[in-house]
């Protein structure tokens, strides 16, 4: 990753007590989420899913960036429902700088797709979307940004 650095091992695991209530925190708002998608439809890779299963997490960490710092359109193939949960961020984000893109593809792809949403960071604000969905980042000026990221494990 361009510009910074990520924890290893699972991070939503660790118990530590403000990782444990984060990760409450967390295992809530997921919840919320996945009660308020539309109807179960079969063979769709979000929808589904069975929803009454309890919340398990696939992988879980965090990322540092400095200026600059940001992340190339990635998908999440062991995920369910993937995150941004922005802890800090730079005073400043001038325009669109250091926006979470959804739905466009890496650059390598040719492609040249445009972002279907464009999110804009805020402290504390988590972010929720389907893990096969393109997501990335653009990149930001001075400054430091961490954020928590995890995948939701598809419901077994």
């Amino acid at each position: 990753m361009p510009g910074g650095s990520q924890t290893d091992g699972p991070l939503l695991s660790r118990l530590e007590p403000e990782l444990r209530a984060t990760r409450a925190a967390i295992v809530d708002a997921v919840q919320q989420y996945r009660a308020a998608l539309p109807a179960p439809r079969a063979g769709n890779p979000l929808l589904g899913p069975p929803r009454d299963r309890r919340i398990r997490f696939a992988g879980s960490w965090s990322v540092r960036l400095f200026g600059g710092g940001h992340h190339s359109a990635h998908v999440h193939p062991h995920g369910w429902i993937s995150s941004a949960l922005y802890v800090a961020l730079p005073d400043q984000l001038p325009g669109t700088d250091g926006w979470l893109e959804l739905g466009s593809p890496p650059s390598d792809l040719g492609l040249d797709l445009p972002p279907t949403q464009l999110v804009e960071p805020r402290p504390c604000r988590l972010v929720l979307f389907p893990s096969w969905l393109w997501h990335g980042t653009r990149p930001f000026g001075a400054g430091e940004r961490l954020t928590i990221a995890f995948d939701v494990a598809p419901p077994r």
